[in-house]
């Protein structure tokens, strides 16, 4: 997560998609994932479960996962492929550049624009349209961020689930077919060894942090020695003494001190929900103030805040027994990847060797009937938590299938 940039505003781009256009941005888009991105081929399994969602007249919503920046172009890659013609939801801010012709061209690839920060009404309403209309299918990453996290699934946001049952709704009163979501899990393998590429990185990071590079160690203990580091530093600015046990305990504590904190603060009261979701409130409050104010009468208290927010979704993106559990050449890249961003300020670690990408498609969730739309969260509750056991199901099935 990047600090939301308040003089950028935002205006709503709605999806425009265009067979058309999809055929002259071709090349395009094949060199965003091929040549940007590396991923040389693409594995797509399961295809028989969009057939069977389609069965009946039904609408899709296809939820992903989200461990790396090129994941949309790969989708889109894939579901052009297929023949499938989707509109996919996609944070604003990747409509800006190019002057103009980014945006344009995203448009007409069929994706619209979110403003996750606030309760973007007009984005929801497009979405569920969408799905109302059924010409298009639905593409959603409902982790909301880029974790960089190969293998494992950080928890979902239940926009996406709000999104179906509100569109099952407007079906079921037409008469239409169903709402069904179809999980997606997408995951990275090397094709070729990357450490060359590695640990020159490695070393840049160890330097740019004043420390005498391990040649002699194996890149794993580099990286976890660097993460330690990293994180003691954060300890004693936060707290003042080091933290105690594992390192995954450690990062848990700092995180959970952070938002306590700033929770009975800005709050007056304790967190609830998960991380992401503790973070999304705590920003809300802080962009609200921001917004009614000049820049210049900002209060430097709530930029400290963003900056305090920003570090905590860092932390959430290193769980500190990924390396230990199981440390794949994958799990180690996409750490450092981590690194080069946080510690280096690279925008895009991007990709460091060719990569083969799978795209996995889940058998079709059925949304439960219709309620009543006050029903809100809690109707849409357990629904994500089918797409979080779907989806983390997959991820470890196509890792299954690989040490095979």
């Amino acid at each position: 997560m990047h600090k939301r940039v308040l003089e950028a505003g935002y205006r709503f781009r709605p999806p425009r998609p265009s067979r058309a256009w999809q055929w002259l941005l071709a090349p395009l888009r094949r060199h965003l994932v091929h040549g940007m991105y590396r991923v040389d081929t693409i594995d797509i399994r399961g295809e028989q479960h969009i057939r069977e969602a389609l069965d009946g007249g039904g609408s899709i919503m296809f939820t992903m996962n989200h461990p790396a920046h090129g994941d949309p172009f790969v989708i889109i890659e894939a579901m052009c492929r297929l023949g499938v013609s989707c509109c996919y939801l996609a944070a604003w801010q990747v409509f800006t550049g190019w002057f103009g012709l980014k945006g344009f061209a995203f448009q007409r690839l069929g994706a619209f624009s979110v403003d996750r920060e606030g309760t973007d009404l007009r984005s929801f309403r497009a979405a569920v349209d969408v799905l109302v209309e059924g010409a298009h299918s639905l593409v959603i990453f409902p982790e909301g961020e880029v974790y960089h996290l190969n293998d494992r699934l950080t928890p979902l946001r239940d926009g996406a689930a709000t999104i179906a049952l509100a569109a099952q709704r407007r079906r079921s009163k037409s008469g239409a077919g169903p709402v069904r979501i179809v999980p997606c899990a997408l995951k990275y393998f090397y094709l070729e060894d990357p450490t060359p590429i590695l640990e020159p990185i490695m070393t840049r990071i160890e330097r740019h942090l004043y420390w005498r590079p391990r040649f002699d160690a194996p890149l794993r203990d580099r990286v976890y020695r660097v993460a330690e580091g990293l994180l003691a530093l954060k300890e004693l600015q936060y707290t003042g003494e080091l933290g105690r046990g594992p390192l995954h305990t450690r990062i848990a504590a700092l995180t959970e001190h952070i938002l306590t904190v700033m929770e009975q603060r800005r709050l007056g009261t304790g967190g609830k929900g998960t991380i992401p979701e503790r973070v999304k409130t705590l920003r809300h409050d802080i962009l609200a103030v921001l917004e009614e104010v000049p820049r210049d009468a900002a209060q430097p208290g709530d930029e400290r805040d963003l900056d305090d927010l920003h570090l905590v979704t860092q932390l959430f993106s290193y769980p500190g027994d990924y390396l230990v559990s199981e440390p794949s050449i994958e799990r180690i890249a996409e750490t450092i990847d981590k690194l080069e961003e946080d510690a280096l300020g690279a925008v895009d670690a991007g990709a460091r060797m060719p990569r083969r990408a799978v795209v996995s498609f889940a058998a079709p969730l059925d949304l439960p009937e219709p309620t009543d739309r006050r029903a809100g969260r809690s109707a849409a509750a357990p629904v994500t938590a089918q797409i979080e056991q779907a989806l983390q199901e997959k991820l470890d099935s196509i890792t299954a299938s690989a040490a095979v």
